[in-house]
Formats: C-alpha cells, sequence, structure tokens
C-alpha cells in the first residue's frame, strides 16, 4: 500500500508485537563385558539444586560504554464513544467511525555514550536518536505524517550524567529544532522503558518494587481545556525467578489521574483508568535491563461543554457532552550495553 501525507492523523478530533550408525556387518562380537553399577537409587527426599530464591538487585551506570536501545510503541484506539444531545449524534458518529481502529506506531534507536565516572560516581552521557520511524495507519491505509520525523530527530543531540544508579539526573538538549509535530512523538516514553531504580536493593521470589511517574497523556486531546492532560503512570516490578545471571520480573501497570492537574476550562472533567501485565528482563552481574514488553489498556472518560450548532438554535444553553475513549497501548524494546574502551571493572 502507498503511503500519502494526511495532516493530524495522529490526534483524537472530537474527544479526542540419529543419524543411524549401523553397526558394521562383518565386525566380531566384543568381548562380554561386566554390566556397569547401576547409579545409586536416589536418596528419599532429594531434589535438584534450587533456583536463587533471592536477588541482590543493583542497577549500575555502565561507564565508557555504549547503550543500544531499539524501542517500539503503539497506540490504537479500540473503541470511541459519545453521549450528547441528537442535535450532535450525526458528527459524532462520523467521527467515531473514523477513529475507531486509528493505530499510530513509532519505532527508534536511542544511542547514549558515557564517559568515565567522577569522584562521586556520577557519569557523563551523550545520546543521540540516528534512526526513527512512524506512521499511521486508518482503515487499512498507511499515510505518512507531514513532518519527516526522520530528519528532525536525527538532528538531535543531549548530553547530562547519570547517577551511580544509571538514573538520568540532569539531561539537556545541545542540538535540534523543536516543534509542535516532534514534541508529539513518543520519544519519552520509549526513553522511559526501563524503571528507575533508587539504590541497591534485597528482593525474593515474588517480592516487588515501584516506578512511579507523572506524565503526559500519550495521545493528544483536541479539547478546550485538556490540551495539556497528565497522568500518573504506576508500574510495579514483581520478581518472578533468577537464572543464569537474568532476573525475570512480571511488570504490572496501572493508569490514574494526576491529582495535580486541573482542567483549564470550566464544567471540564478527565478521568483516565487502565492498565496491564507485561515482562522485563534484567542482566544481574552488569546491573541494567536486558529487555521489555509491557501491552496495556487505557479507558478515558472526558464531559466538556459542547459548541452550538448554527442551525440548532436548542444548542445555546451550554449544553455538556461525554465522550469514551478506550486505547490499546504497546511498549516494548531490547538494549545492549557494550564497553567501548578497557575491560570491564566489574
Amino acid at each position: 500500500m502507498g503511503r500519502r501525507k494526511e495532516p493530524g492523523a495522529g490526534v483524537i478530533a472530537a474527544a479526542i508485537f540419529m543419524a543411524l550408525v549401523s553397526e558394521p556387518q562383518a565386525a566380531a562380537k566384543p568381548p562380554k563385558e561386566h554390566a556397569a553399577p547401576a547409579p545409586p537409587a536416589a536418596t528419599a527426599g532429594a531434589t535438584r539444586p534450587a533456583a536463587p530464591e533471592a536477588l541482590r538487585l543493583v542497577p549500575k551506570a555502565r561507564r565508557m560504554s555504549t547503550y543500544a536501545l531499539g524501542a517500539r510503541f503503539e497506540i490504537t484506539t479500540r473503541d470511541i464513544s459519545f453521549e450528547a444531545p441528537a442535535a450532535y449524534q450525526e458528527g459524532f458518529n462520523f467521527w467515531a467511525g473514523r477513529m475507531k481502529g486509528q493505530k499510530r506506531s513509532e519505532a527508534c534507536e536511542i544511542s547514549t555514550i558515557t564517559q568515565d565516572a567522577d569522584d562521586s560516581g556520577a557519569v557523563v552521557f551523550r545520546r543521540t536518536i540516528p534512526k526513527f520511524d512512524v506512521e499511521l495507519q486508518r482503515n487499512g491505509q498507511i499515510f505518512a505524517p507531514e513532518v519527516d520525523a526522520q530528519k528532525a530527530v536525527a538532528t538531535f543531540r543531549w548530553e547530562g550524567t547519570l547517577d551511580p544508579s544509571g538514573n538520568v539526573k540532569e539531561m539537556r538538549k545541545v542540538e535540534g529544532k523543536d516543534s509542535d509535530e516532534v514534541a508529539a512523538l513518543a520519544i519519552p516514553e520509549m526513553s522511559r522503558l526501563f524503571p528507575e531504580i533508587d539504590g541497591a536493593r534485597d528482593l525474593k521470589i515474588g517480592d516487588a518494587f515501584k516506578d512511579e511517574r507523572v506524565v503526559r497523556l500519550p495521545e493528544k486531546l483536541g479539547i478546550a481545556g485538556l490540551e495539556n492532560v497528565t497522568i500518573k503512570w504506576t508500574r510495579e516490578y514483581v520478581l518472578k525467578s533468577v537464572s543464569d545471571g537474568v532476573a525475570t520480573f512480571e511488570v504490572k501497570t496501572t493508569y490514574a489521574e494526576d491529582p495535580d492537574f486541573k482542567p483549564e476550562t470550566e464544567k471540564t472533567t478527565f478521568r483516565v483508568s487502565g492498565g496491564g501485565s507485561g515482562e522485563a528482563l534484567f542482566e544481574v552481574r552488569r546491573g541494567v535491563f536486558m529487555r521489555s514488553r509491557q501491552p496495556t489498556s487505557m479507558h478515558i472518560e472526558i464531559e466538556a461543554p459542547l459548541r452550538p450548532l448554527p442551525e440548532h438554535p436548542e444548542t445555546n444553553a451550554g449544553l455538556l457532552g461525554k465522550s469514551f475513549i478506550d486505547l490499546d497501548l504497546l511498549l516494548t524494546g531490547e538494549q545492549t550495553v557494550k564497553r567501548v574502551w578497557g575491560e570491564e571493572p566489574d
């Protein structure tokens, strides 16, 4: 299918992955040998060595290394519906049919190069995004957005520092020009694939830790007062197993309202809920996450004033309408970390 441009396709309008060895026929029969003694019977109650039941989780900033993160973010409008007076139904039904099933996919490679650690253990880094792609799908057709995301993002350069646990202490953009189109891309979501962990901790199988953030809503709403919605994103990492130097976590995600966000328009309310379960793998010795897959669903409810309709004077009374939006999201990626100079210190 061809790709063609369509402006604004990423915004929710009105409410919005034996060989058989034959015995030589003429060979002489070998002399009879005494049968090897049978292995001793297993002692009652004996078991195989148990897998580790505890983990010393020590996240680390890998100095003099290159982090290569290949990440993907997908968001699909699974369903959208409205509650509004009869005069609005035709228009709302049109937009519901247009937006239902719309899918946005973004994929990128985020490259982070670190320097040596200073006396405090902080590690200077430089970050680029050498590869980026985005496409929109509606009614089986694929569209390219108006902005050439790959070229725009390739000009960006960030510099900053990591703390000894590998968390970003500070980061600033030193090259690249911002725009509304680039700001709408899912770069923040993909760059936050892995959690922030402050220092070492001991976990047993079934133990968990949480990563909580206040983030923007991943899909922009074209509704007055809700242009800059923020939500609370909580991920609980539950230790499932430790084997061959790799710890496997179940990732339980929940979405909730940000208590500090207030709509900027009167008589407007916003509610969000949902979540899902995924998985993450952590390389124990080197202290870095290797990969993660986090499928989730999000339910959004909005109540907002409706604009009067020219041919319907009954709509001049400041009526309210409700929108219900169901989104499916997939955040996934894999990371490799390689030492670029010298020997691994640990």
